[in-house]
C-alpha cells in the first residue's frame, strides 16, 4: 500500500511539474485599444493559426505559438483599421500598447 501512494504522489508531481513548465514557456500578445465603438475586434494570424477576440473593456489577449503574427483590429468585420506585424518569442508576452482607433 505505501509503495502505491508513493508511486501516485510521484506521478502527481511529474504532471504538476510539466503542466507549470508549459505554463511557464506560453507565449502572449497583449495590447489595448482606444476607441469610440465597443463592438472592436482583434485577429492574430500566423500560417494556417488565427485567432479573433472582441475587446473587452478596452484589452486584448491571445495565447500564442511563437513566430511571426499580423494582428488586424477592425471596428466593423468589413474594414480594417490597422495591421500589424509582430515577433513573439517563446515564454513572453508582446505588449503592443494602445491602438487608437478613429
Amino acid at each position: 500500500m505505501d509503495k502505491t501512494v508513493a508511486t501516485f504522489i510521484g506521478v502527481v508531481c511529474a504532471v504538476i511539474g510539466l503542466h507549470a513548465t508549459r505554463a511557464m514557456n506560453q507565449s502572449n500578445i497583449t495590447g489595448k485599444v482606444s476607441s469610440e465603438r465597443d463592438s472592436v475586434w482583434v485577429y492574430a494570424v500566423s500560417g494556417n493559426d488565427s485567432l479573433k477576440t472582441m475587446v473587452s473593456n478596452g484589452q486584448f489577449r491571445f495565447k500564442v505559438r511563437p513566430g511571426s503574427w499580423r494582428v488586424t483590429v477592425t471596428k466593423d468585420h468589413e474594414k480594417n483599421e490597422g495591421v500589424h506585424l509582430v515577433q513573439v518569442t517563446e515564454g513572453r508576452t508582446l505588449d503592443m500598447g494602445t491602438i487608437i482607433l478613429n
